[in-house]
């Protein structure tokens, strides 16, 4: 018997609802050390939502016109403070676009508390709405929520479901042939453009019948510079000077958790310390390897558009330089399209799923 073999074997149907149960009890632990915490803090004395503290601050920023110092660091510490506390210790700094802080204008009319709360439900809202999307079976909700990246969204009032909710809702209509409004959908995720990487290079292996959806990705991107230049213009020279020259050395701030960056990137810097250069050299040799495969497997599933967008979506997380833990909730695409796509092969999934559930689960702190 091979080893795969034994390790689905080992996969019953009660071993496997011991993920629900584990699921229970993180969920279970984490709403319980919101209840007993005291005002914005939990527990453990962090920030509710953590993450969530950056986004409330940036709609906060534009709420008031002050628009010019979203990447004000000491102004935007200073606003965190007043909105938490003087036992707030740390500062979470707001690196994405301008455009992404409108998003939290409305949420800013809310204090803290109930913005992260109505952000949370919202976020649960675009995880079901997404596996309704990917016709997903009424039990795939009960694993994504067992699935630590969706809690690790949600705790940290993240943005990921959203960036699923986009990918998925990019999918049916590009499924659908409607190119243009799936590149437009697609290009909302450039607060987070690395997320797109997969997805753009799938559409430029088959340009000559995706062109119209690379339209729609540039127009929507340009639109979406153009209103943020118009808008707020120093808050956008300061993100395009923060962004060349800041975002690309992330990993070498002293408070940067480099164990929570889950890329290869990640990987190789946490595993050689002082050998960046090295790092970075191992990480271009297996992003080759992952381009190369993902080109083989694109001339094979030609035809096959459910396998050859979970490919993208898997190989994004191969490529970027940025990925945190809750970014590998758009997993749950590829996991839905697979187990769809090829269901004679369920068991090879099903060993495949559970090693990423202990993988993720065991990769950060509970």
């Amino acid at each position: 018997m091979s080893l795969r073999s034994r390790w689905v074997r080992l996969l019953t149907p009660a071993r496997l609802h011991y993920a629900w149960i584990a699921g229970v009890v993180m969920w279970v632990a984490w709403l319980g050390s919101l209840l007993l915490g005291r005002g914005n803090l939990d527990a453990r004395g962090t920030v509710v939502g953590a993450d969530y503290l950056q986004f409330y601050t940036a709609g906060l920023t534009l709420r008031m016109g002050q628009s010019a110092r979203l990447y004000d660091i000491p102004y935007q510490s200073a606003l965190q403070q007043l909105v938490i506390g003087p036992r707030l210790s740390s500062y979470y700094a707001f690196i994405t676009p301008p455009f992404l802080a409108l998003l939290f204008v409305p949420f800013a009319l809310l204090p803290y508390g109930a913005s992260f709360t109505l952000w949370s439900l919202l976020g649960l809202a675009m995880l079901c709405v997404s596996l309704h999307w990917l016709n997903a079976p009424r039990q795939a909700l009960l694993w994504a929520l067992a699935f630590y990246p969706v809690l690790a969204s949600a705790s940290f009032g993240q943005n990921s479901l959203l960036s699923l909710a986009l990918l998925t809702l990019t999918y049916v209509l590009w499924r659908k042939q409607q190119m243009l409004l799936a590149g437009l959908v697609c290009s909302l995720l450039m607060y987070k453009p690395q997320l797109t990487l997969g997805v753009g290079l799938l559409w430029l292996l088959s340009w000559r019948q995706d062109w119209h959806a690379l339209l729609g990705w540039i127009l929507g991107s340009s639109a979406l510079a153009s209103l943020c230049f118009a808008g707020w213009p120093l808050a956008s020279r300061a993100y395009v000077e923060f962004a060349l020259h800041v975002l690309p050395d992330l990993p070498e701030w002293k408070q940067f958790p480099l164990w929570h960056l889950h890329t290869i990137r990640g990987f190789w810097r946490l595993l050689l310390p002082g050998h960046n250069l090295l790092a970075d050299v191992l990480t271009l040799l297996l992003d080759a390897v992952g381009l190369w495969a993902f080109w083989q497997l694109s001339r094979r599933l030609r035809g096959q558009d459910a396998l050859r967008y979970a490919a993208a979506v898997a190989l994004t997380l191969w490529l970027t330089p940025h990925a945190m833990i809750y970014d590998w909730a758009i997993l749950l695409i590829p996991a839905v399209l697979l187990w769809q796509a090829a269901p004679n092969k369920k068991g090879l999934w099903t060993g495949l799923y559970a090693l990423l559930w202990l993988t993720t689960l065991c990769s950060s702190t509970l």
